[in-house]
């Protein structure tokens, strides 16, 4: 069985994996026509969904999120495809049997449960530094991220520049969760979250090379504590 759930953690992840990626694109041009829905969105279509806000109320209909943004996309009665404009009273959305914690991070999926604590993932795209022409035709790298007329991230608008070659990633970033707190992947906050489980997750991290910036590993070290845990 612990074989088995090893090639279905790597099979899961296996396409997560950080890779960066050049868009060549001119002005005037949306960076997003050049990313698949899958790298752009959470899922390839809109699936029917369930949205709930912090005030308790809820919403019905076939939804997605945006990996860029970290926001949610739906599609109204018309037919129309419109971004959510209560974002930040979003508490959690569920669609497909997939649960999405709302957070200063991200989307959280939550993966895998053990106790009262949980392991999740946050998907997103980051658009990097962008490569500008430079005297005959050789590239320099610039600074900073290029300004792009069409593109918002994080409450930043960003301009297209001329012929230019915008590097990007796409990651799956790991969290924990517990007591409805979205916490950082690393060692403290792990024990943190499991305190009676210090001494086993001090011999399993002795044992194993972990990174916990890498979701395959923490995902692993999830299904040992949730083993343990029988």
């Amino acid at each position: 069985m612990k074989r088995s759930f090893s090639l279905l953690i790597a099979l899961f992840f296996c396409c997560c994996l950080p890779a960066q990626n050049v868009i060549q694109h001119k002005r005037g041009e949306d960076l997003k026509q050049y990313l698949l829905d899958s790298i752009k969105f959470i899922s390839e279509d809109y699936k029917s969904g369930f949205v709930k806000f912090r005030d308790g109320s809820s919403a019905r209909g076939p939804v997605n999120i945006s990996t860029i943004e970290q926001r949610i996309y739906f599609i109204n009665p018309s037919g129309d495809v419109q971004v959510l404009v209560n974002e930040d009273q979003v508490n959690y959305v569920t669609f497909s049997g997939r649960t999405f914690i709302k957070s200063k991070y991200g989307y959280l999926e939550l993966l895998s449960t053990v106790d009262e604590a949980a392991m999740g993932v946050v998907r997103r795209v980051t658009f990097l530094e962008a490569e500008k022409k430079g005297a005959y035709g050789s590239s320099s790298q610039t600074t900073s991220v290029s300004t792009v007329t069409s593109f918002q991230e994080a409450g930043v608008m960003y301009t297209l520049g001329v012929d230019k070659e915008t590097p990007f990633l796409y990651k799956v970033i790991p969290y924990f969760y517990k007591n409805d707190k979205v916490l950082l992947s690393n060692k403290k906050n792990l024990i943190k979250c499991f305190p009676e489980k210090k001494a086993f997750i001090e011999t399993y991290l002795n044992e194993h090379s972990v990174d916990f910036e890498k979701a395959e590993d923490v995902s692993a070290l999830f299904e040992a504590l949730k083993q343990a845990s029988l």
